[in-house]
């Protein structure tokens, strides 16, 4: 076996090499403990530095105190010695003020500290002047500071701007590089006609542009839907290439008259370039490179802009009155309505048919009512429900669905008929839309007698005459022959009629016994009915009661309970046939009661019918005082037989 040798190691070593490691871990502190320290120290330093801050003051400075008509400036109010300031309101007369956004800073210089805040705006006028921007007062943890008033002076542009509206005169704020306008298909409408229009802007493609906001725009007497989001492409406008972007939106006026669409503002962040002014125009060289966007090209300088259109005149007629159907509603526009959908098409008398028209075409959806079910004997209707489906983006072309439920009283063999008026801008005329009669079968009503049967009744037929009874005569022999019912040697239980008579006791005492334990199994069946009757009544009164009932089943739960208190009190009655005017005639009520208990089976009919929807999904518990009302009425109705 191999033995390694180890080399010795000496006392003194080892006590050096002891001392050694105990110093190590003494002094050499952990990575943690070191920035803890360091944070601790910077913490302290912060403090000091923000005790021995400056005190806060407040500055306001224009990048120039001249400009060219239509070049903007900014403005830069500096607060210093905090970071919280809001920016203030800037505004000065004959000058276009818009705020761009605010930026802070702080610096540390040994243990001074200094916080500041800078809010920028651009400023703007479209003809020349001196204008004053005022002094402005604001407010610095609890102190009023103010700044000094400043002086812009505006001279003449010495060039003429293309004009930023569609053919109105009124111009941009910066007709260089963008302009808009509104395009609408006429000037000429009638009131609650929906016209589409456009909101255009064009935008020189060489200038970086951002969107804000979406545009804002109004007009008295007219209503206005929201822009859709922007559409762009490239297009030539006036022989230059421009980017257009396209809002669109619906006009509707609703007042008769002369109305103004007026202009719409659209803010944008655009990067310009500092017009260099008096550069010559360069001979020999592409347009390009004279283009005034390219004057001075560095440094580049991002402006908040607002582009504003020309406002657009009106011309508002009101609907005529003459001509105009009783089912007119309000609807403007062009329509038509598809073949009527209905089901079921065989019902008993008493049960909901659901009719259901759809009206197509372009024009005011939001003014359409349903169309107008016909005055017929004998039908009951419901309110309908809509539901619109958009063909564009803007809301004014689609088709909308109505839903309605009709309930024959008495016995039909077809629909009634369904009318749909309209006033056509086109035609300048009212048109009315009718359904088609649609055949029906209603069960389970008398059909009246023909009038064949009717006088065949009253006619009364000859019945013949009786054969006269001969006379007895006076004097009857005296028989000498047994006869039927003769003394006889058989015994009597050998003759068939023995056992015939004997049957009568027999089938008298089955009779008995039969009529027993029908009596017993009635009263079994008439106690589990109307233990059936009590439980299916207190679950009804748990769902009337619970707080979380929705309207749909409170109401179910509430025609239940009267129905079963009617079943209760008249036995052999089915509780589903229950009506309203058989529950107040089940019991001597007051007047107050039973327009209680009408006013629960109206509602419940509504609800069930209605197109308003019963609210059974809608999670809305019923509130606490209808249902503390119908309780009432329940308790009531029940006491009333007592």
């Amino acid at each position: 076996m191999n033995s390694k040798t180890y080399p010795e190691i000496s006392h003194a070593e080892t006590q050096r090499r002891r001392e050694k490691k105990g110093t190590a871990k003494l002094f050499d502190l952990p990575r943690l403990s070191v920035k803890f320290a360091f944070l601790c120290l910077l913490a302290m330093w912060i403090v000091i530095g923000a005790a021995r801050a400056e005190e806060p003051s407040v500055s306001a400075t224009l990048s120039s105190a001249t400009t060219p008509a239509g070049e903007p400036v900014q403005l830069e109010v500096t607060i210093q010695g905090t970071q919280k300031a809001s920016a203030p309101q800037v505004r000065a007369e004959g000058l276009d003020v818009q705020y761009v956004g605010a930026s802070t800073q702080l610096q540390m210089n040994n243990f001074d500290v200094t916080r500041s805040v800078k809010h920028t705006y651009t400023v703007l006028a479209q003809k020349e002047g001196t204008f004053t921007i005022p002094s402005l007062q604001i407010d610095v943890e609890g102190k009023k500071l103010s700044t000094q008033p400043l002086k812009l002076t505006v001279s003449n542009s010495g060039g003429g701007g293309q004009p930023g509206t569609a053919g109105t005169g009124a111009a941009s704020a910066d007709t260089r590089f963008a302009y808009a306008e509104w395009v609408l298909p006429k000037t000429t409408a009638y009131v609650g006609e929906a016209l589409p229009a456009e909101l255009r802007l064009y935008v020189d493609p060489k200038v970086q542009c951002q969107l804000q906001q979406m545009p804002a725009a109004s007009g008295e007497g007219l209503a206005m839907q929201k822009f859709t989001q922007p559409q762009q492409r490239q297009v030539t406008k006036d022989g230059r290439e421009m980017t257009m972007a396209i809002f669109k939106t619906a006009v509707t006026p609703v007042k008769a008259g002369k109305l103004t669409l007026s202009p719409a503002e659209i803010n944008v962040l655009a990067v310009l370039p500092t017009k260099k002014r008096g550069h010559p125009r360069l001979p020999g060289f592409p347009d390009v490179f004279n283009d005034p966007l390219f004057d001075n090209a560095i440094p580049l300088q991002q402006q908040q802009v607002t582009i504003r259109t020309g406002s657009v005149e009106m011309d508002v007629k009101p609907l005529p009155l003459t001509g105009k159907p009783k089912e007119f509603s309000g609807a403007v526009g062009q329509f038509t309505m598809e073949p009527l959908k209905a089901a079921p098409l065989r019902v008993h008398a008493g049960d909901p048919v659901t009719i259901t028209a759809v009206v197509k075409g372009i024009g005011s959806f939001d003014r359409m009512n349903a169309p107008v079910l016909a005055e017929q004997p004998g039908w009951r209707a419901y309110p309908p429900s809509g539901k619109f489906k958009a063909d564009d983006e803007v809301g004014i072309s689609g088709a909308k669905t109505f839903e309605m439920a009709a309930i024959p009283e008495a016995g039909q063999t077809e629909l009634p008929r369904l009318a749909f008026a309209f006033f056509n801008p086109s035609s300048e005329k009212y048109e009315t839309l009718e359904s088609e009669r649609l055949p029906l079968t209603v069960e389970g009503s008398s059909a009246a007698p023909t009038p064949a049967q009717v006088a065949a009744a009253a006619v009364p037929t000859a019945t013949p005459a009786a054969a006269p009874t001969p006379k007895p005569n006076d004097i009857q022999y005296l028989r000498l022959d047994a006869g039927r019912w003769g003394v006889s040697f058989e015994l009597a239980w050998h003759t068939r009629d023995f056992w015939l008579a004997q049957l009568l006791p027999f089938s008298a005492l089955l009779a008995l016994g039969g009529w027993q334990w029908r009596r017993v199994r009635l009263n079994d069946s008439a106690s589990r009915r109307l233990a059936s009757l009590r439980q299916a009544k207190e679950e009804a009164f748990r769902v009337l009661q619970s707080e979380r009932t929705v309207p749909g089943d409170f109401y179910d739960a509430a025609i239940s309970a009267l129905q079963l208190e009617t079943a209760l009190r008249q036995p052999g009655l089915e509780a589903a046939t229950v009506d309203a005017d058989t529950a107040c005639a089940s019991r001597p009520l007051d007047c107050e009661i039973v327009e209680g208990v009408r006013r629960i089976f109206a509602a419940h009919d509504e609800l069930r019918y209605a197109g308003v929807g019963s609210g059974g999904s809608s999670g809305v518990s019923i509130e606490p005082d209808r249902r503390a009302r119908v309780l009432q009425i329940l308790e009531q109705f029940e006491k009333s037989h007592d």
